[in-house]
């Protein structure tokens, strides 16, 4: 038996609109999609890409810099890039509205799950983008905070992406990996008889991002040509892979403030040729995966196929690593089984509005640690 295809049609009523942006910060990703009744599979029905404007990625870029703690953070910083983003996301929603010729009643909501700045597993997540801004500009009823409230109910306020593999993959017969590759990645393993089982596995296109943008002037390694040209030097591997994040067992969550500068500092200094670096880095992301998969999944289930979204699905250099160090296990795209990779965070958070609005539990405990299932989101209706 195949995985449930999701179908990608057109219609017309009761849309929902999903705004996120991840933790590449690369810019606003919006999808539109639509709800069969009683039915919580998304259907995608079109997406669109707002990249950030320079100065505005230069100041998430500083916000996260100084994360590496809450009290670092500027109240004042925060506040006006939470205005600024927020007037962003709601350029975008209404962007797609007037895509597709739509009007705002034919919008059922907005499920917005903003720019994470700062993301302390069980103690704070803080997301910017304001939700009330994005209402009233849309004049459009709109839910974000989703990490909340699954923190309040002793979780890790991540991932949140289970919810949706579940919705999605969680009657197959076979063993499902869905892998999302942002900057930071993350899996969840699902099938018919598999509890959910999701976690970061740590970085994702993160520490290769910040090498490339310090000596390639470019935000990142498009197609993983610079990796390509390098070589991976894997002592230094081995001495990483050793990180205490990487014995910590699921659930558990991470960030840019753990995998940043300090940290490709203190394990990959010593190489001093730069496409070198980015190849090891490129071939680490991968490792990393691998590892987390054999320690956390691979041990209690049979797994028949991973399926990968978000930004690092384009780097070629990735994924054949990926496919050489797992030969055994079929590795494909979220795009086969119509959850375009670009755009699946943001159906995601079209799912999660979704299920807000209808006040159905959204999280689930056992990849996130959680006392008890509970219904993320904060709906907003301007101010």
């Amino acid at each position: 038996m195949g995985l449930p295809r999701i179908q990608v049609i057109k219609m017309r009523s009761n849309y929902v609109i999903g705004l996120n942006s991840g933790t590449s910060f690369d810019g606003i990703d919006v999808a539109l999609v639509k709800f069969k009744k009683n039915d919580l599979r998304p259907i995608f029905v079109d997406g669109i890409v707002c990249e950030y404007p320079k100065k505005i990625k230069e100041q998430i870029r500083e916000l996260i810099a100084s994360a590496g703690s809450i009290h670092n953070l500027s109240p004042q910083k925060i506040s006006k890039l939470d205005i600024s983003l927020g007037n962003l996301f709601a350029n975008t929603a209404l962007q797609i509205i007037k895509k597709r010729g739509l009007k705002k009643e034919d919008i059922l909501l907005i499920g917005s799950h903003g720019q994470t700045i700062y993301h302390k597993p069980r103690v704070k997540s803080v997301q910017i983008g304001n939700g009330k801004i994005i209402a009233k500009r849309t004049d459009i009823k709109t839910i974000n905070d989703f990490r909340e409230a699954d923190i309040k109910a002793g979780g890790e306020g991540a991932p949140l992406m289970p919810f949706l593999d579940q919705v999605c993959f969680g009657k197959t017969k076979k063993g499902i990996i869905t892998l999302n590759i942002g900057g930071i990645a993350n899996i969840t393993a699902t099938g018919k008889n598999i509890k959910p089982i999701a976690f970061d596995t740590g970085p994702g296109n993160a520490l290769i991002d910040l090498v490339t943008r310090k000596y390639f002037n470019t935000d990142f390694d498009r197609d993983g040509l610079i990796a390509k040209k390098g070589n991976v030097i894997f002592k230094y591997i081995k001495k990483a892979a050793l990180d205490p994040y990487f014995r910590i067992s699921p659930p558990k969550s991470t960030g840019k403030e753990y995998f940043n500068q300090q940290f490709i500092d203190r394990y990959f200094s010593q190489i001093k040729k730069k496409r070198d670096l980015i190849s090891t880095l490129t071939f680490f992301t991968a490792y990393t995966i691998k590892y987390s998969l054999e320690k956390y999944v691979f041990r209690k289930h049979k797994i028949s196929e991973i399926v990968i979204s978000g930004g690092g699905l384009k780097n070629k250099t990735l994924v054949s690593f990926l496919k050489k160090i797992l030969p055994r296990i079929n590795i494909t795209s979220s795009d086969k089984y119509g959850l375009p990779s670009k755009y699946k965070e943001a159906i995601l958070f079209a799912l999660l509005g979704y299920t807000c609005l209808k006040q159905i539990p959204n999280n689930i405990p056992s990849c996130t640690g959680a006392r008890k299932k509970t219904v993320t989101g904060k709906i907003c209706v301007g101010i």
